[in-house]
């Protein structure tokens, strides 16, 4: 086609090689020229650098369809929707994914853990197993048999004397439980329980043997700790088996006879050689010996206990130690007394002890006993003392 047969292309080109002003450029123009390419079926979109000016339409106006967007199929929107958010639809698909793992994983664990799993049987309600010696009694009744249990008269003898075996003890040897709907009571007789019970009330009759203490003072041999002879069970095990033989007729309530044999523990002469450090206290002469193994190591004049608080006599350990120390009592006539500070304190029978004393003069020490029942010699003497006497040092204290 020529150019002389488009004068609407002529002229609009005419206008292109002409510099553009947008903003001096009458719009009616650029109307002009567009309205007359369209006409031609030109469309000035197509042509470079061509301004742009849309042609003014009325609120009614109905574009021509040829200028309408082709309609699009179904599969191109779904392929545009999923270019534009490609981003968002990645994320569900994620989440879709692993949510799909997720239950069947669950699904195929529980399934293993519950192949794996015994089902739980329902066991019905049993009495429970009861081992040993034992009765079947009804509720209603317990109480009843249980007096009767335990009133039953029931002595051990001892050597000769006889000592009585008493209720509390008795109840002691039975276990008491009952059935699953407590309708019903299982007593049961503890065997080892009898045996332990009955050596317990037979060691109350044996005594140790009190060994007889001579040391030397001024010169002269002098016991002074008398000795006394202990006893002790002949044979302990016949307790436990007679436990066993009477465990059989506890629950027929026609009383209990237990016995075993004592027998004499006799005692021995010793020295102070038998001790590992011995601490000798007369309380008469007022003087305190201190052996080691047997050899005497120091002596000192002493002020023990007065006539009304006389110091206990016996044989006795070191128990408490305190390297000072407020001391507190009552005198004989009622009144209290305080003693602040008390030095290099040695504990071996209640509230008797060795101590230092710097409250009385020293002529007191080996002449008078002023104590409440301790012994009590001077400040410096009672640190040797404190320091050479370890807790379980043997005591002895005699007139």
């Amino acid at each position: 086609m020529k150019r002389g047969f488009m004068p609407g292309i002529g002229m609009f080109e005419e206008f292109l090689q002409k510099p553009v002003n947008a903003a001096a450029t009458p719009p009616a123009a650029l109307l002009a020229a567009q309205h007359s390419l369209a006409g031609a079926g030109v469309s000035l979109a197509t042509i470079p650098g061509a301004p742009s000016l849309p042609l003014p339409q009325s609120r009614d106006f109905t574009p021509p369809d040829e200028l309408l967007p082709a309609a699009q199929s179904p599969g191109t929107r779904l392929l545009n929707f999923l270019h534009h958010y490609s981003l968002v639809v990645f994320a569900l698909l994620f989440l879709a994914v692993g949510s799909a793992g997720i239950i069947v994983g669950g699904n195929y664990w529980s399934a293993r853990v519950i192949s794996q799993t015994k089902p739980a049987v329902a066991l019905a309600a049993k009495a429970p197993t009861i081992s040993g010696l034992n009765l079947t009694v009804p509720a209603k009744d317990l109480q009843a048999k249980l007096q009767t249990i335990t009133a039953q008269p029931a002595t051990l003898t001892i050597g000769t004397q006889a000592v009585p075996v008493s209720a509390d003890t008795i109840r002691s040897w039975l276990q008491i439980t009952p059935s699953a709907d407590k309708s019903q009571y299982y007593i049961r007789i503890k065997a080892g329980t009898i045996a332990t019970s009955l050596n317990q009330l037979a060691n109350q009759l044996v005594k140790a043997p009190v060994n007889q203490v001579t040391v030397t003072e001024a010169g002269a041999d002098r016991v002074v700790v008398g000795g006394r002879a202990g006893t002790a069970l002949t044979a302990p095990d016949s307790l436990k088996t007679q436990a066993d033989q009477v465990a059989k007729t506890v629950m027929d309530s026609k009383g209990l006879q237990f016995n075993t044999p004592l027998q004499t523990v006799p005692f021995q002469s010793v020295t102070p050689a038998a001790f590992d450090k011995l601490l000798d206290v007369n309380v008469v002469t007022k003087q305190m010996y201190a052996y080691q193994a047997g050899q005497l190591v120091n002596s000192f004049a002493v002020s023990a206990g007065a006539p009304a608080t006389p110091t206990n006599i016996g044989e006795f350990k070191i128990f408490a130690k305190y390297a000072v120390q407020d001391m507190r009592g009552f005198n004989p006539d009622g009144s209290k007394y305080f003693q602040p500070r008390v030095p290099w304190v040695n504990y071996f029978s209640g509230g008797d002890a060795v101590h230092g004393n710097y409250w009385r003069p020293g002529s007191v020490f080996g002449a008078v006993n002023t104590s409440h029942g301790c012994v009590s010699l001077p400040v410096d003497q009672a640190k040797w003392v404190y320091d050479w006497a370890p807790i379980g040092t043997t005591v002895i204290t005699h007139v």
